[in-house]
């Protein structure tokens, strides 16, 4: 994270000879001729793609993680590299915590992968690389754990919060360390000025929570233009940030100097609608024809416009003193947040640590809870931006509670070792040695193909002292598929990486009803049966 921001400040820098964020002090030609330019690389370079490299941000991220264990592919990191410090330096309307998600799932995903840790300690390191991402690229330790928690893992535990807190902080102090730390809003801590504003604060999340729907539900119109070329997708986002850097350059990039800029007063209402309306159009229609941009830093700068309007809108309702306008700022600014991700507490934590101010969290909380109320009532089916870009890509999300659990446990939490391999025909010997040693499992190869059956030791030991002893036999060989046995199981092979989510995938898809689990050499090293993952969740 570090290095991507110093190469982006490098780029900004050195190719338009400005502060990052500050693309208003370009001449109206540059400011026009760059997000074209942008765009157009950035087309050129999907071009070049593979399909498969071109998915990013943070639908990429929650894709792998639901569907791939959290497996990363590094394509993909690179490209986001590349695409973040393009479409940020060219002042698309873009922000850099989802490149920055992206690539700390990435990098954490292959260093699991590289040191051959299990699929679910993967997914745990993918959402400590999100953790880590989000607080060295903001200095917000808490809300990068509550993001990766709350959008990536979608869910609280006690095993992953430890692991993900240390990655957050110690990813923090090393930016801290090398790159300072830092505020992006300059405002002093202030609390409401009454309670009697409450129910104002209620109706500002919903009046948030009705933009965010609308945000969610335009953005999901246009993904479905991604079958048209890629290059008239672009350029028509180019284009559109052309215009606006000609009309209303501030909109260019995140736009937190908006947010500052409305802390002030000095905006009037109606200069405030207008800046908020056409962000949320601009970040909107670029995110939703595909071009990799982070959005959550702009639909924060959306919400605080639409806040501070809120302000004074109150005002003017009340007719006397009430709360600083940048109240309702701070307060718009969590509410669009919750509202289009469904991440309450993640918004709540970025509002207390990007403003410093602890007195906003009890009135945050209300508008919150109102906003993302309102934006999934009026979307029931598709209520966060994320889910709904993954839905129109035909990827249901359905992670319930008990495939939770089951991803994040290991095959070897159930795999039983109480077994012992052997061929199909064994000589009398060799099945009393076996019988002698008292394994619960017989594994048996069958022939050359690798196909095993699970045999239960005790038919075997059935047969070899009860039935023959009774029949008077005396045979020298065990032919183990002719023994009768009710138990038989046909065996299919599993990773010892796997979870036991990929277990039960595995064992419904391929309609048996047991596993043998292999080593990383290949060895045989345990087996797992349907009733052994029933019997860990009853």
């Amino acid at each position: 994270m570090v290095l991507f921001i110093i190469s982006l400040n490098l780029a900004t820098k050195s190719l338009l000879g400005i502060e990052p964020e500050n693309h208003e002090a370009l001449s109206l030609t540059i400011r026009v001729l760059a997000p074209i330019i942008g765009c157009l690389l950035l087309a050129f370079i999907f071009r070049l793609s593979k399909q498969s490299w071109r998915s990013n941000g943070v639908p990429h991220v929650i894709e792998r993680f639901t569907f791939n264990q959290g497996h990363m592919p590094w394509p993909n990191a690179l490209g986001q590299f590349v695409n973040a410090i393009i479409s940020l330096t060219s002042g698309l309307s873009a922000g850099r915590e989802g490149p920055a998600v992206h690539m700390g799932a990435s990098i954490s995903s292959l260093i699991g992968v590289h040191l051959k840790l299990p699929n679910n300690s993967i997914r745990l390191l993918v959402g400590c690389g999100s953790a880590a991402a989000i607080g060295a690229s903001f200095n917000t330790p808490i809300a990068g754990v509550i993001f990766a928690m709350e959008v990536i893992v979608a869910e609280y535990t006690l095993v992953g919060f430890t692991p993900i807190i240390l990655a957050s902080v110690t990813g923090t102090a090393l930016s801290q360390s090398l790159l300072g730390g830092g505020s992006l809003f300059n405002t002093a801590p202030q609390a409401l000025y009454t309670l009697a504003e409450l129910p104002w604060v209620s109706a500002s999340g919903i009046i948030i929570g009705i933009f965010a729907a609308l945000f969610i539900s335009y953005s999901g119109l246009l993904f479905r233009t991604h079958h048209w070329p890629v290059e008239i997708r672009f350029l028509f986002a180019g284009l559109l940030t052309a215009l606006f850097a000609a009309l209303l350059p501030s909109l260019m990039g995140s736009g937190f100097d908006l947010v500052n800029l409305s802390f002030t007063g000095d905006l009037s209402l109606g200069v405030l609608l207008l800046l908020a309306i056409c962000k949320l159009l601009l970040t909107a229609t670029t995110f939703g024809l595909g071009v990799p941009i982070g959005i959550i830093g702009p639909i924060m700068v959306v919400g605080g416009l639409f806040g501070a309007a809120t302000g004074h809108i109150g005002a003017f309702l009340a007719g006397t003193q009430v709360s600083d306008i940048n109240i309702y700022a701070m307060i718009g600014m969590a509410s669009m947040m919750a509202a289009c991700l469904q991440a309450p507490l993640a918004a709540l934590m970025a509002l207390m640590e990007l403003t410093a101010n602890p007195h906003i969290i009890m009135p945050g909380m209300l508008a919150v809870v109102c906003a993302t109320l309102t934006s999934r009532y009026l979307l029931p089916d598709h209520p966060s931006v994320f889910q709904y870009a993954l839905e129109l890509k035909g990827l249901k999300l359905h992670d319930p509670a008990l495939s939770q659990i089951l991803s994040r446990t290991g095959i070897g939490a159930v795999m039983s070792k109480d077994f012992k391999r052997c061929t199909d025909k064994l000589s009398i010997g060799m099945a009393k040695t076996i019988l002698n040693a008292k394994p619960r499992w017989l594994l048996i190869h069958e022939d050359d193909n690798d196909h095993f059956v699970l045999m239960p030791t005790s038919d075997l030991a059935n047969y070899v002292y009860l039935d023959l002893q009774e029949d008077g036999q005396s045979l020298k060989e065990v032919v183990l598929s002719e023994i009768p046995s009710e138990d038989r199981l046909s065996a299919s092979p599993l990773s010892q990486t796997a979870t036991l989510a990929e277990a039960q995938t595995q064992i419904s898809d391929m309609r048996t009803d047991t596993l043998y689990i292999t080593g990383l050499k290949g060895e045989v090293i345990g087996i797992v049966t349907r009733d052994m993952i029933e019997g860990f969740y009853r």
